[in-house]
């Protein structure tokens, strides 16, 4: 009896968390595969690296909150954990800068 009431507790918690993923300010996301791109062209053609730029936004949407997106925008330094978190989640994408042939 104990492992259902864990698991309807669980449950439970799960359904009251906030949803994390945030919104991007006006204009921020094509800032961000812009200036994503701009490094991404430097090594790959401009179809993968707007695949992965633009894969890197949606996760980056995903894993961030409005708040923290919009500390992202126009900022000159990003603060270290939030770079790290970052890094992360665009690896995530990283498949999409060198397709199967």
């Amino acid at each position: 009896m104990r492992p259902l009431s864990l698991t309807v507790l669980l449950l439970a918690c799960a359904g009251a968390l906030p949803a994390v993923a945030g919104e991007w300010p006006g204009g921020a996301r094509e800032a961000f595969i812009r200036d994503c791109m701009v490094g991404a062209m430097a090594r790959h053609k401009e179809g993968p690296a707007r695949r992965y730029c633009e894969c890197s936004a949606d996760r980056v949407a995903a894993e961030f909150s409005s708040a923290e997106l919009r500390q992202l925008q126009g900022a000159d330094q990003v603060p270290a954990p939030m770079q790290e978190r970052l890094l992360a989640t665009s690896s995530n994408c990283l498949s999409l800068l060198n397709p199967a042939q």
